[in-house]
């Protein structure tokens, strides 16, 4: 039996680091925990430890990746940021409706500066509007 327990991080990359930076940090705020340009290394760390990575190691390759899922902590966090990211970016998908009265990824998709899909959401069955 394996005694890997968790993901830890994903590293993707990135031929935008400085927009990718901005746009993590400004749009979503999530302050970068690591960012060195000269290296290459952006490196933001989620609440719960888990580290989203992106490197200057090429250009990015979204087609390998379905999306990145960021859970919120709650169904109304997931409508306020709708609200917010609306006017300044592309929302991709809208999955809100499809998920209001069954258990599921209430939220929605946006793709960050390098073509990479966020699904932004909130797992469980909603029940109010």
């Amino acid at each position: 039996m394996s005694a890997i327990f968790r993901c830890q991080h994903i590293c993707l990359k990135t031929d935008r680091l400085p927009e990718t930076r901005d746009f993590y940090a400004n749009i979503l705020g999530l302050a970068p925990t690591y960012y060195d340009e000269t290296v290459g290394v952006l490196a933001i760390t989620l609440a719960d430890g888990f580290v989203l990575r992106f490197e200057t190691a090429g250009p990015p390759e979204p087609s390998g990746i379905r999306f990145i899922g960021l859970e919120l902590n709650s169904f109304a966090a997931v409508d306020s940021l709708f609200d917010e990211l609306a006017g300044q970016v592309r929302i991709v998908e809208d999955l809100r409706a499809r998920y209001t009265t069954v258990k599921g990824p209430y939220g929605f998709i946006i793709e960050d500066p390098n073509g990479y899909r966020l699904k932004l959401f909130k797992y469980g069955p909603r029940t109010q509007p």
